[in-house]
């Protein structure tokens, strides 16, 4: 057995150690009266703070009686050490007489009314800290999903690419074979169906503009299509370096820990 648990288990209940064992189930009685969780508020601070110190008392109550069990005479081998460093005599005090219990009671209720306020800042802070890991937690998740949702984009931004350079190459092709029998139409019969025969120059020059026109249209796309490109591989470039860089790191985790706030 542990004698310093018994000793704070006297305190606890606000006794001397080496307590008579009827001071110790008086002092029981009435804190089981004084900590009784229907004199507070429903749902206040002090109902529970005052249903904590119950449950201290009665396990504090539960290893004195123990302890008595164990050593009748109520001192334990070598005596308290409280009272050895303050020069008192180990002697346990013989009844319950000898303890005012009125102003055990009044000195209970101040001591209540000090751990009231001290339970308050503890519970706080317990909320304070509760609240700080839920948001480490939530961060943490929002980092681990944003980074696969990051991984998803860029795939499927390189998978739209490439879908859309074969769907251009073909469209091109299909372009150029639709050119070529126009031009040869416009050489073979001159555009008569217009009602206007074009002599072979005419025709020839008309299949140029047609074609310049579709190099410009082509150019332009390609210009659009390297710049997309370009911004992707810079995306992918950025993606790389948050997942390698130690400094990327560094940023990620100071952010999910909430240092930077």
């Amino acid at each position: 057995m542990n004698f310093d648990e018994v000793e704070a288990a006297f305190r606890a209940m606000g006794l001397e150690p080496g307590a008579a064992l009827e001071e110790v189930k008086a002092a029981y009685k009435f804190s089981l009266q004084a900590y009784h969780p229907d004199k507070f508020p429903p749902e206040s601070s002090a109902q529970k703070m005052a249903t904590e110190k119950l449950i201290v008392i009665k396990d504090a109550n539960e290893l004195i009686c123990k302890f008595y069990l164990e050593h009748p005479e109520g001192v334990p081998p070598g005596g308290w050490r409280t009272k050895k460093a303050e020069g008192q005599s180990a002697a346990p005090q013989d009844s319950a007489e000898s303890t005012d219990w009125t102003q055990w009671e009044k000195g209970q209720s101040a001591k209540t009314e000090s751990e009231l306020g001290a339970w308050e800042k503890r519970e706080a802070e317990r909320q304070q800290t509760v609240k700080s890991g839920r948001a480490y937690e939530q961060r943490q998740k929002f980092v681990s999903y944003a980074k696969v949702a990051l991984v998803i984009a860029i795939i499927s931004l390189w998978c739209g690419k490439m879908a859309n350079n074969a769907a251009t190459t073909l469209s091109r092709k299909q372009a150029t074979a639709a050119w070529m029998d126009r031009a040869m139409y416009l050489r073979q019969t001159g555009n008569v169906a217009t009602g206007y025969r074009m002599t072979e120059q005419e025709a020839e020059a008309q299949a140029k503009r047609e074609a310049g026109g579709l190099m410009e249209q082509w150019q332009e796309q390609d210009r659009q299509r390297w710049l997309g490109g370009f911004v992707l591989l810079l995306l992918t470039i950025g993606t790389v370096w948050l997942f390698v860089s130690k400094r990327a790191k560094a940023m990620i985790e100071k952010w999910v820990e909430g240092a930077g706030k």
